[in-house]
């Protein structure tokens, strides 16, 4: 009997133990900060697929992969030059005076922080064309729109003009832009130089 006791005590252990770690099962655990790991960035082994990752990275406010769409010297042997247009060099010309790669991701962060949680920006553009393509470097000129739902009143929410793009292949041979020189068209009022310069100080 004392046998049968002492059983029924180790059985009512165990029983007991599992049950407590089946507890946890359901319990809440803390969430993870959110990351910018979200990602449609694909490596750009074609000169096109910059364009399509700095759409990307505009739809995702993924500052990370927007970046990496730019020459960075250490891998592509010359650094990122941005050239603003006249207006914009004008109004923000301190800002533009040592525009690198790094002070491309730092706009995008700025204007991200003054986007709305659930929005996002939608970046296009519009007659994409090939000037010149070589087996290292391209040169493409496209038109562009860029809406952005940020909450600063004094700025307009969408960004318009012209740009020339100078793209080299890196030394993993993923294309990159090395200068950018930003151009305002005709009906082209806000620029995306003034974008950059009013969110990159």
């Amino acid at each position: 009997m004392r046998f049968r006791a002492s059983q029924r005590l180790a059985a009512f252990g165990v029983l007991l133990a599992l049950t407590l770690v089946a507890c946890n099962i359901f319990e809440t655990r803390t969430p993870e900060q959110p990351s910018q790991s979200s990602s449609t960035f694909v490596p750009a082994t074609d000169p096109s697929l910059v364009f399509s990752n700095m759409t990307n990275a505009f739809r995702d406010l993924n500052s990370v992969n927007y970046v990496k769409s730019f020459a960075d010297s250490t891998s592509a042997g010359r650094g990122f030059s941005f050239e603003p247009t006249q207006a914009a060099k004008v109004k923000y010309g301190g800002v533009f005076l040592t525009w690198t790669r790094q002070s491309e991701q730092q706009y995008f962060e700025n204007l991200r922080s003054k986007i709305p949680s659930g929005s996002t920006a939608t970046l296009t553009f519009e007659s994409l064309t090939v000037q010149s393509l070589q087996s290292d470097s391209a040169q493409y000129e496209a038109t562009y729109r860029l809406t952005v739902p940020h909450t600063v009143a004094t700025l307009p929410t969408e960004a318009t003009g012209k740009a020339q793009f100078l793209l080299i292949a890196d030394r993993s041979r993923s294309w990159v832009i090395w200068r950018w020189i930003d151009l305002t068209t005709s009906t082209s009022t806000f620029s995306w130089s003034d974008l950059k310069g009013a969110f990159g100080q």
